[in-house]
């Protein structure tokens, strides 16, 4: 099973969870709408693509929750316990019912502040660290590779990016999952 993820910015809690019931989530990806017939035995599917609604970036294979979590813990210097005081720490955007099989969990502000005061040198001194967690170490043990502390430095810097644009706006950030 495939899921699908995207971190995105909104003004309020209430507008990002409405990427929740918008086809394609927040950043619009292609969803299938259909099939049609081409052949006598044969359907292929009808894809549309809705647009971004949301300011943001896909970014499979990263928790909303602990990933950033760990991150905020290393961007800031406060322990990751003390992470469960703050109520957007991995919150849900709405009380109301998701949609089966998707959802929208709130980022701290304490963590938007700290990836938009980022420089890419503090980017840089954190990514190898992050990337030893035990959520994004390779299966086998053997530690990432140089490859994969390239891919978490560019999702690093997306991040940062999103979050001094939402902290220009004062909105939010915000972690996106289909499955």
């Amino acid at each position: 099973m495939s899921i699908a993820v995207a971190f995105f910015s909104a003004p309020d809690d209430a507008s990002a969870s409405e990427a929740e019931r918008r086809p394609g989530g927040p950043l619009g990806w292609p969803v299938q709408i259909g099939t049609r017939k081409v052949g006598l035995f044969r359907k292929e599917p009808v894809v549309e693509a809705a647009a971004p609604a949301y300011d943001g970036f896909p970014a499979h294979g990263y928790d909303g929750a602990v990933n950033m979590g760990t991150l905020e813990e290393l961007l800031t210097g406060a322990p990751y316990g003390s992470l469960e005081n703050d109520p957007r720490w991995g919150g849900r955007a709405s009380e109301d019912e998701a949609p089966e099989n998707c959802g929208v969990l709130t980022l701290t502000d304490t963590l938007r502040d700290a990836f938009a005061n980022a420089d890419d040198q503090a980017l840089e001194s954190i990514v190898k660290a992050w990337a030893r967690t035990e959520e994004l170490a390779p299966f086998d043990g053997s530690g990432p590779s140089e490859e994969d502390v390239e891919q978490h430095l560019k999702v690093l810097m997306m991040l940062r990016d999103l979050g001094v644009r939402a902290q220009a706006r004062g909105q939010h950030l915000y972690w996106y999952f289909e499955m």
